[in-house]
């Protein structure tokens, strides 16, 4: 090789190709032997609600003079290094110049923690261990850890596995010059503990994210100087604006270097046994504080004055008082419990039954089961209150399924108790299982107690009960089980096929869709409309086939009017949404022999189509309508199914489905030729938060419709209220400095939602309302920890949603006329931010501000049809 061919190349291996993935630095990275090199270190940290700007808030600075020296090394590129903090100083507010440092080393409970020196085992730029005296003090520990992490070097440009204090994180490496650049994402670390504590089965959730840059500026093979960045965040998903965010800087200067101790000789584990001092042996990685778990705030007299002095006056109120009772009642026993209920007001006793449910402990759950007193059917009402705050609860346990099960076979409640208890069983084994909790023992014992109960019952009520609560629990498993009673009675049959339609499309197999194909046909025996659309909606909506599509299309030509309107707008629906058959109904459609007039253009009332009521940039609210009505222009069946998605996270919200049959004789028209003569009914299904809530009947028969019909002042009839842990996070947070963030998010709902049917035989007109009023307030804190002090930041938000949502239907003239109103009224939005430092047990309150504003109400513009059926029912007299 020519000389200058082979300085080239030389000099290309020291400064580093950039392009290449391995770049060698330098070899030999480490601290003379003999010298003490002094350094400036400084850390600095803020933690800020999202909204707020960080330089207004950094919580603190930490201030120390940093001596090093190398105690021993050997060939192997392996040192060990002494470290001294002197002269630790914190302020408590970096952006306040009137603040005084505090030294810490002077303070009596702090001292003995930085008074002696400790040590790091360092080999090829990674940190191997760390020695300390003190190990009982996990934060002043960890701020070691944090120290030395910023003497951790590579000396190779590419990605790499890296220890460090968070944990084995994936790290890249890079040079500008004299400095050496390392970047980490915390999505790619395994962490040394797990992310939280966070239920798999609540509403809203949290996602943490966050990343460091550390840039170390050399000089020649010793460290000048090393600034690291990192910034972490905590955020609801479904409201980014809700949450924290936590940032933290670090600082190493080189100030001077000294004559110092020369290097001993001998074996490592010599060396160490040599020193005084009991030395204990850590690695980098930092330990994560077990936090005691707060005291009480609040006593049991305490807890009752709080509510008879406060009250439950709006509802916003009643949550706030709501996530202070649950959180209180966690930490008391059952005794405590039972005493709070038996010493509370009457009208208190609801909000207390949710707060034990939500706060789910054993002590808690089995205080309201004796407080009830489930074997007397005098209290099915608090019965009823209690299971219906479990099925709502985001803490599913054996315990939970236990009492449950205990309901069902030691009470003589009256069926409709009995009929909730199975709904909420099987809500809570499909929480369980969803949990992967679905193999304990607890649970399989209540899975065949339903299936059995099922097997075991004669009568169409008692075997409705069972199907729902299997609808309920959604087990792969038993779906053979449901396919038994997918072609019994109309109401069996619709319960059947809804709870197929909630399955994964793995479960929906070709005998479950043989038996779809079999009621939509008739091939066997005749079934009523409404069970042969959901069967035909099942074929349409997991992986259609062509076959199926093409049969629908050709059925619609043959249906009577109302169905052909129905599966018309059905298919064109799904045509221009993202559903699975889209693309097979585009290819069966080329056919023009299905694609025409004769096919496509019916005419009816009855439609299917869904919208959007609001779109934003963190989340899509949309609904999806359907209404079928009767030849005679009856409303035979509504579903009304609202939904949100958020990062790709569907949310139902409210499912309605009103049913009625027998309507067409109340107002002067026969029933279809050839149809057998229905029993007068009304009745509504309906799901909240993906939850079944017990169906109800307005009436049943001609007697009950008119004793309904002339009681006055009955009023709406109460579909769901009380109140929900919604958001139940707490999560811990290892900083890259050693320091660790506690973050707790928590949010509570307060629902009330009732519904009323009403029919006026002089008018021939019905009118649907459902009144859904919510109350939502969310907070999102976190804590950082630091030697001596601790700092706070929160964030609340509280809204009160309100939403109506009314159906009218005009039998007075032919074709029926209908008009859909979704009316949201004012919304307002309240939100309160606040930070604080506690410096040696005393509060000093930092930061505090708020703001609110008014969404105006509008009514929502569902479908153009409809707004031109709206304005002739409601304004006849409009032009």
């Amino acid at each position: 090789m020519k000389p200058s061919v082979y300085l080239i190349f030389c000099f290309l291996f020291l400064i580093g190709i950039r392009d290449n993935v391995i770049v060698v630095l330098s070899t030999d990275l480490h601290f003379d032997s003999g010298v003490q090199y002094e350094y400036e270190y400084s850390t600095s940290m803020a933690v800020a609600p999202i909204s707020v700007d960080f330089g207004e808030v950094t919580a603190f600075t930490m201030l120390a003079v940093i001596h090093i020296h190398s105690l021993w090394r050997n060939s192997q590129q392996e040192q060990l290094l002494h470290l001294q903090i002197r002269d630790l100083k914190l302020i408590p507010n970096s952006s306040d110049s009137t603040s005084t440092p505090l030294v810490l080393g002077d303070m009596a409970s702090g001292s003995e923690h930085f008074k002696e020196p400790f040590l790091v085992h360092v080999h090829s730029g990674k940190i191997k261990g760390v020695f300390d005296v003190s190990s009982d003090n996990t934060v002043s520990l960890n701020f070691k850890k944090g120290l030395v992490s910023l003497l951790q070097i590579q000396a190779q440009s590419g990605i790499i596995m890296e220890d460090d204090t968070t944990g084995q994180c994936q790290v890249s490496h890079h040079t500008s010059g004299d400095d050496i650049i390392k970047v980490k994402h915390h999505e790619n670390c395994e962490k040394i503990m797990p992310d939280g504590m966070m239920f798999a089965n609540q509403l809203f959730r949290v996602s943490s994210g966050g990343s460091s840059e550390t840039v170390f500026t050399m000089d020649g093979s010793h460290i000048k100087s090393v600034i690291s960045e990192e910034l972490r965040s905590l955020v609801l998903d479904e409201h980014p604006t809700v949450g924290i965010h936590i940032s933290s800087r670090q600082f190493l200067q080189l100030l001077s270097t000294h004559s110092g101790p020369n290097e001993a000789q001998g074996a490592l584990q010599g060396v160490l046994s040599s020193l005084k001092a009991g030395y204990v042996n850590h690695t980098i990685h930092a330990i994560p504080a077990v936090r005691q778990p707060a005291t009480n705030r609040y006593s049991v007299p305490k807890i009752l004055h709080r509510l008879k002095a406060k009250g439950l006056h709006t509802q916003s109120a009643t949550v706030n008082m709501f996530l202070q009772l649950s959180e209180s009642l966690r930490n008391l026993e059952m005794a405590e419990i039972k005493n709070i209920f038996k010493k509370s007001h009457a009208k208190f006793v609801p909000i207390l039954i949710d707060a034990a449910a939500a706060a789910s402990t054993p002590a808690s759950l089995e205080a309201l089961v004796s407080f009830i007193n489930i074997t007397n059917p005098k209290t099915s009402p608090l019965l009823q209150k209690f299971l219906y705050a479990c099925a709502f609860s985001s803490q599913p346990s054996t315990h939970l399924i236990n009492i449950i099960t205990r309901i069902l076979t030691h009470t003589s409640a009256r069926w409709e108790t009995h009929e909730m208890a199975l709904i909420v069983l099987g809500t809570v084994i499909r929480k369980m299982c969803s949990a992967d909790m679905c193999h304990l023992q607890e649970v399989e014992h209540a899975k065949r107690l339903i299936v059995k109960g099922l097997s075991a019952s004669t009568e169409e009520r008692e075997i409705k009960s069972y199907l729902l609560a299997l609808k309920s629990a959604r087990l792969p498993e038993t779906v053979p089980v449901l396919l038994q009673y997918i072609d019994h009675s109309k109401s069996l049959s619709s319960i059947v096929l809804s709870a197929l339609q909630a399955f994964p499309s793995q479960y929906i197999t070709k005998e479950v869709k043989e038996h779809a194909r079999d009621i939509f046909t008739q091939r066997k025996k005749p079934f009523p409309a409404p069970v042969r659309l959901d069967a035909a909606q099942l074929l349409l909506m997991y992986d259609p086939l062509d076959i199926d599509v093409r049969e629908i299309i050709l059925k619609i030509a043959e249906e009577k009017p109302e169905v052909s309107k129905f599966l018309t707008t059905k298919i064109m629906s799904m045509l221009q949404s993202d559903s699975p058959a889209r693309n097979v109904i585009r290819t069966v459609l080329k056919d023009p022999k299905l694609n025409n007039y004769f096919h496509l253009a019916r005419l009816g009332c009855s439609s299917s189509y869904a919208g959007l009521m609001t779109e934003n940039k963190n989340m899509v609210a949309s609904y999806d309508f359907e209404f079928l009505f009767s030849e005679a222009g009856a409303l035979k069946q509504s579903n009304s199914h609202f939904y949100t998605q958020t990062r790709g996270r569907s949310l139902p919200l409210l499912q309605v489905s009103l049913e009625t049959s027998g309507l067409d004789s109340l107002f002067g028209t026969e029933a279809t030729k050839g149809a057998e003569e229905e029993e007068l009914m009304a009745g509504m299904s309906s799901m909240f938060l993906g939850v079944q809530i017990q169906p109800i009947v307005f009436f049943q028969g001609y007697s009950d419709l008119m004793i309904k019909y002339f009681s006055a002042g009955e009023g709406p009839v109460n579909i769901i209220s009380g109140n929900i842990l919604v958001l139940d996070h707490r999560q811990s947070l290892i900083l890259q400095s050693g320091l660790q963030a506690q973050g707790v998010f928590h949010g509570g709902l307060s629902v009330d939602v009732a519904a009323d049917l009403a029919f006026s035989l002089f008018t021939q007109e019905s009118k649907t309302s459902v009144d859904n009023k919510f109350s939502l307030v969310v907070s999102a804190r976190a804590e950082v920890d630091a030697p001596l002090m601790s700092t706070t930041a929160e964030t609340v938000v509280k809204m009160d949603p309100s939403v109506r949502f009314v159906t009218t239907v005009s039998f007075y003239d032919t074709p029926v006329q209908y008009c859909l109103q979704l009316i949201r009224e004012p919304l307002l939005y309240r939100e309160r931010v606040s930070t604080q430092v506690d410096i040696q047990n005393r509060r000093k309150l930092g930061q505090q501000s708020k703001r609110k504003w008014t969404l105006s109400g509008e009514e929502t513009a569902l479908h153009r049809d409809n707004s031109k059926m709206c304005r002739s029912l409601l304004n006849p007299n409009s032009k």
